[in-house]
């Protein structure tokens, strides 16, 4: 039990730590994934990232 509270503990500093800069930061953004995961088939179909290094 000791160590399921430990873990959690820990896993919520962890997001916590994480997401000060977007929490405190007005001009901070979110930027997941990279533009590479989109593969050569979704191209095809006009399917893009949605990225804005893509975009233009």
């Amino acid at each position: 039990m000791k160590v399921l509270l430990l873990s959690a503990v820990l896993l919520i500093f962890a997001i916590l730590g994480l997401s000060v800069k977007l929490l405190f930061d007005k001009k901070s953004e979110f930027k997941g994934g990279s533009c590479s995961a989109i593969s050569p088939e979704l191209e095809k179909k006009g399917i893009s990232c949605g990225c804005d290094e893509c975009a233009t």
